[in-house]
């Protein structure tokens, strides 16, 4: 049942380390480990359809210009969906693929939203929220996991991810809400608006789970890379991450309006 439990916390417990060594210890690197993931990300999608492997000059330059619009995402948002607009042509023109422009657009798109949110003045911007949000998505992928796994039952979408249950669903978003409690318990978003919004950062993780798993399916592929033991790839673990940055930004331009 849980044969690959002490791999995948191993490679968790890593992460997170990671996590508390940018956000806590280094804070300043922050902003650039995303650029990096970025650039991560980039490496795992042109692999998957098997798009500009070979490393030359036109490759490095197709990549900058890939996360050239994350440049304006902390002043000048606006910029950012006008320059992903633009590449989404550009790398449909150069690979003929549709999928593989939104995808870009849609990583794309979600680093820059994490970046706006690092300077965002409301209660969930700022490098504190954005480690309480990466602990969210990582609760509900372990309560959807245990829930899964012990309980059972019902499958949500078994032909797009045979092994999401219904059990699994609801033990991740009753694992978000106990988190949530936990820091109230402290004085920390206090208000019960929070409810809503761990809550809502938990479903669209998890929809992005089903984002990622039906891409898989339509490329017959298991995991989108092998960089993370027991997780896969990239794109494997931060699956709802990318989906819940879009979710979170949405609460974030309400608040400031």
């Amino acid at each position: 049942m849980f044969e690959d439990l002490k791999l995948r916390t191993l490679s968790a417990l890593i992460l997170l380390l990671i996590l508390f060594l940018f956000a806590v210890v280094a804070p300043f690197l922050l902003t650039h480990s995303l650029y990096v993931l970025n650039l991560l990300f980039l490496r795992e999608l042109f692999r998957l359809y098997s798009f500009k492997k070979e490393p030359n000059i036109f490759n490095l330059i197709l990549i900058v210009v890939c996360i050239f619009p994350l440049y304006f995402s902390q002043d000048f948002l606006f910029m950012t969906f006008f320059l992903n607009g633009c590449l989404f042509l550009l790398i449909f023109y150069l690979s003929k693929s549709m999928g593989l422009g939104f995808l870009i657009v849609y990583v794309n798109l979600s680093m820059s939203f994490l970046l706006n949110l690092l300077v965002s003045p409301t209660e969930i911007g700022g490098e504190s929220f954005f480690v309480v949000l990466v602990l969210i998505v990582a609760f509900a992928d372990i309560g959807g996991y245990f829930g899964g796994r012990i309980i059972g039952g019902p499958k949500v979408f078994e032909k797009i991810s045979p092994n999401k249950t219904w059990a699994g669903i609801f033990v991740g978003w009753i694992t978000v809400i106990t988190f949530y409690y936990i820091l109230k318990a402290f004085n920390l978003y206090v208000s019960d608006f929070f409810v809503l919004v761990f809550w809502g950062i938990a479903l669209s993780s998890q929809v992005g789970d089903f984002i990622e798993s039906y891409i898989k399916r339509n490329l017959g592929v298991k995991d989108t890379g092998n960089i993370i033991p027991g997780h896969g790839g990239l794109l494997d673990r931060f699956d709802g991450l990318i989906c819940a940055s879009f979710f979170v930004k949405i609460i974030d331009f309400f608040l400031t309006t």
